[in-house]
């Protein structure tokens, strides 16, 4: 059986993205035939990978094709409902989902029969909205050896203003307000650079600000915990799957004083001697114990062994 994925354009940095390729990598590794589709045949530039690509010629008629489907695309699951081959969907938002179903009933009107979620919440919302298909937890996962701590920590504040431009905006004003010791900190606004660079910008950081929003999980924070940044901000509602009172400074949706009380909270812990930030430490690794590239290799192992074997 080739399974092939379905890959938005790879011009476009999303980790969305990069989690395609990583489980066409992992099933190659454990001896399937699995590439991704690209509709310009190109790699992406902006992470590296092994992932066979394929262009428009790898559709046919063959009965031995696995199509994994994008979930926010109408016209390419009503297009490919229409084709024999096995469709599963491959689901890391499940609100961006809504925009695929169109006037289907169920993703099952389209043909797939299997789910893969990339959380718990996209799990949850998969068993609620679609009873009828078979779900899998899939959990992402952090490179620990691509996003550590630098070796010296500089007082920045590192954030991805993409999903919350106005709010980051806002948020900044008035922290800068309301906490004049602090002015002196940089802000550091990652956007448009590739893994490495991004897992260097926040290695170097002493504070994340999370602007997370509408997430089906939400990997960046956890990214920014690896590299030994305390954390702050908003869950983006998928991110409650590992935010808890230990691990980060958390604020609820759009209640910006409390992020900016909580983004406050974490500069001043990031400047606390390490004996101090020990238990914030020893939290953050709990929580990365459950998001290694480990635990995804077994998410990837135990779903496609179920899908492949009914």
């Amino acid at each position: 059986m080739k399974i092939v994925f379905f890959c938005p354009s790879v011009s476009v940095i999303n980790g969305g993205i990069k989690h395609i390729f990583r489980m066409a990598e992992t099933l190659i590794a454990q001896g399937r035939d699995a590439v991704v589709f690209e509709q310009d045949g190109q790699r992406p530039a902006w992470f590296a990978s092994t992932a066979p690509i394929v262009g428009q010629g790898i559709f046919s008629s063959s009965a031995d094709h696995l199509y994994v489907l994008p979930e926010d695309q109408p016209h390419i699951l009503a297009d490919f409902a229409r084709l024999p081959q096995r469709k599963v969907i491959y689901s890391q938002n499940h609100f961006y989902g809504a925009l695929g179903i169109a006037a289907a009933a169920s993703y099952a009107d389209y043909g797939v029969t299997d789910v893969l979620c990339s959380g718990r919440t996209i799990y949850d919302h998969c068993r609620l909205r679609h009873p009828m298909l078979r779900a899998h937890i899939v959990p992402c996962a952090v490179d620990p050896a691509l996003f550590r701590p630098a070796h010296e920590k500089r007082d920045v504040i590192a954030f991805m203003p993409r999903k919350r431009p106005l709010e980051s905006a806002y948020i900044r004003d008035m922290f800068r307000f309301a906490a004049p010791q602090y002015r002196a900190w940089e802000w550091r606004e990652i956007a448009d650079v590739g893994e490495a660079e991004a897992a260097r910008l926040m290695g170097e950081a002493r504070v994340f600000l999370s602007l997370s929003r509408l997430e089906g999980f939400g990997l960046t924070p956890l990214e920014a915990m690896a590299s030994g940044c305390i954390v702050a901000g908003f869950t983006g509602i998928g991110g409650r799957e590992y935010a808890t009172p230990d691990n980060g400074f958390w604020a609820n949706e759009d209640d910006f004083p409390a992020c900016q009380v909580a983004l406050t909270q974490a500069v001043a812990l990031s400047l606390d001697s390490a004996s101090i930030r020990e238990k914030h430490n020893e939290a953050c690794q709990k929580t990365l114990s459950s998001y290694t590239p480990e635990a995804f290799l077994q998410g990837v192992k135990a779903a496609w062994e179920t899908i492949l074997s009914n």
